[in-house]
């Protein structure tokens, strides 16, 4: 296996504004959820679309791109160290046990509140979806036994099992992918914009943001930032990215939402890396440690975060319901349920490390 690339702060500034970003996105629209009136905090539309969408096509992009630049030349074979079946192995290890911890335990306070009731997510064949990580990804099909995470977790993962093969389509074919991805997606973005087309959209009951072919187009823009590599984050498109970033976000404009989305996710892309490399350029003479600390903080436990944050913000906001809160109250409501999620983040991830722990086997005694 090659040797380990250099590390780009950059992917870390980026997912920890995707996670905070996605928090707070859900946060605000517990308000709509339970009730709660005011002048509160509510951070969910920009002029041309929804804040969620758009920091989890920032989030697909964010994975395309690291992935490929970790992994764009390491995939050399099936087996063996590097090959596709590492990959899985590693990709497995980074997400499931986790997952699995988390699921376990929501499963149980959701039995619990149930009145023990142990199959309140219907036969115990939908289990299969949560083994796979796909439960909230199918839950507009029919009610599973989801609990935790996000619909994009099963999106994610399905992704993952692609990548050696979009990897491949990237070192081999990528102006033919690149074509013909391009293509799926306008036909996505065209059943809902031209009359004639509409018939077809019977034929796909998934919501457009959550289509694999939208999810799809994000990772793979992502890739192909990165084959792009540094030099495409210059001031000389960080200025137009922040332009067009600003009119996106307050002029209302004729354009479908599913071609803004990406395009305005790529502009942050460009916009939040340029930001962290002009900081790291600046190392020498400023003091970025409360920086690093928050920055790394939310970009290490991004995973976990996702993971708990929904039910907390849920049981919180359920204790307003109902009921008014005024902006201010709203702002330091949502910092200590960020506190909350951060604290339950962190014991998730330790409780997964020690749970891994036991299945690793021990060194013999005097070995080198």
């Amino acid at each position: 296996m090659t040797a380990k690339r250099e590390r780009r702060n950059e992917f870390d500034l980026i997912r920890a504004v995707s996670t905070v970003w996605i928090v707070l996105f859900h946060y605000s629209y517990t308000f709509v959820q339970y009730g709660v009136g005011g002048s509160h905090l509510y951070v969910m539309m920009y002029a041309n679309g929804a804040w969620g969408a758009l920091f989890v096509s920032l989030f697909f992009m964010l994975s395309g791109a690291s992935l490929y630049y970790n992994w764009g030349d390491r995939i050399t074979s099936f087996t063996g160290e590097g090959g596709v079946l590492d990959f899985y192995k590693r990709r497995w290890l980074a997400i499931f046990p986790m997952f699995y911890i988390a699921w376990f335990v929501f499963y149980l306070m959701y039995v619990i509140s149930f009145d023990w009731l142990w199959n309140w997510g219907g036969q115990y064949r939908k289990l299969i979806l949560t083994f796979l990580g796909v439960d909230g990804y199918f839950m507009y099909r029919e009610m599973n036994y989801y609990t935790v995470g996000e619909w994009f977790l099963g999106a994610i993962i399905m992704l993952y099992v692609l990548y050696p093969l979009l990897q491949w389509c990237m070192k081999k074919i990528p102006i033919v992918t690149t074509v013909f991805i391009v293509l799926l997606f306008g036909l996505n973005v065209a059943r809902r914009e031209i009359p004639f087309m509409a018939p077809y959209n019977a034929w796909i009951q998934i919501s457009d943001n959550i289509n694999m072919i939208t999810c799809l187009m994000s990772f793979w823009i992502g890739m192909l930032l990165i084959r792009g590599g540094r030099r495409i984050i210059t001031k000389a498109t960080f200025i137009p990215a922040l332009i067009t970033a600003f009119i996106l976000m307050l002029i209302p404009l004729p354009v479908s939402i599913l071609i803004v989305t990406p395009v305005l996710a790529v502009c942050f892309y460009i916009i939040l890396s340029y930001i962290s490399i002009w900081l790291d350029s600046k190392r020498d003479k400023w003091k970025l440690t409360v920086y690093d600390r928050i920055v790394g903080f939310f970009s290490k436990y991004s995973f976990a975060i996702f993971l708990v944050h929904h039910i907390v913000v849920q049981k919180m906001m359920a204790l307003f319901t109902g009921r008014e809160m005024s902006l201010g109250m709203s702002i330091l409501y949502f910092l200590l349920n960020l506190v909350i999620i951060s604290v339950l983040a962190v014991l998730l991830s330790k409780a997964t490390d020690f749970v891994l722990g036991l299945f690793k086997p021990k060194s013999r005694a005097g070995a080198a």
